[in-house]
């Protein structure tokens, strides 16, 4: 294990506070739309970080790869709770969640002309799919036009039916966060099989 942070724990770090973001995002649209303030009991609000301090102040040196991967899980978790409640409310605020979550992407957008490996970076170091270690992403194929890839683990699904929610809300929303990343850029990513992806 590393000693000391380098750039792969700071893209870490940094997909978590991504999460964190979209995490915020979705109270606020929660409150403009009037929902309930409440989740399980707990206010909206506290599914959410007030601060992001950097992050040589909240990873413990001496285990890095446990304090990221506590991060993660909790964010993860935070998130599943946050929505699945939501949504026992009114299935019917998916659409809206989704809307908000596209418009999410649209702010990390993809900027036109950059490469379909650029592109693909670009989704990789926003997206949240465990620790490095989990390999959770493999790229299949991987040519001038094309990267065909597919998602080996689905690290996401447990923290939703821990909450009694379904797993393929999570993908739908994940869906939408990558169509308004690519919105503009000239690329498109299509499912071609179970957990199996192109990105053109």
């Amino acid at each position: 294990m590393s000693a000391f942070l380098g750039p792969i724990h700071q893209l870490m770090y940094q997909k978590i506070l991504t999460r964190e973001e979209l995490i915020k995002r979705i109270i606020k649209t929660a409150a403009d739309e009037n929902w309930e303030p409440v989740v399980n009991g707990k206010p909206l609000e506290s599914f959410t970080k007030k601060t992001f301090p950097a992050i040589e102040e909240v990873i413990d040196l001496s285990n890095i790869h446990s304090s990221l991967s506590n991060l993660v899980s909790s964010s993860e978790d935070r998130f599943a709770e946050l929505l699945v409640g939501l949504l026992k409310k009114d299935e019917k605020r998916l659409e809206t969640i989704t809307g908000t979550v596209r418009e999410f992407g649209k702010d990390n957008c993809i900027p036109g002309g950059c490469t379909v490996q650029e592109a693909f970076q670009s989704i990789h170091n926003i997206l949240l799919d465990g620790m490095p270690c989990d390999r959770a992403i493999n790229i299949t194929g991987n040519s001038e036009n094309k990267i065909s890839f597919e998602q080996t683990l689905d690290l996401h699904s447990e923290y939703w039916k821990k909450y009694q929610g379904d797993g393929d809300d999570f993908y739908e929303l994940r869906g939408a966060l990558i169509s308004g990343m690519l919105d503009g850029s000239g690329h498109r990513l299509v499912t071609v099989g179970d957990r199996m992806y192109e990105l053109y």
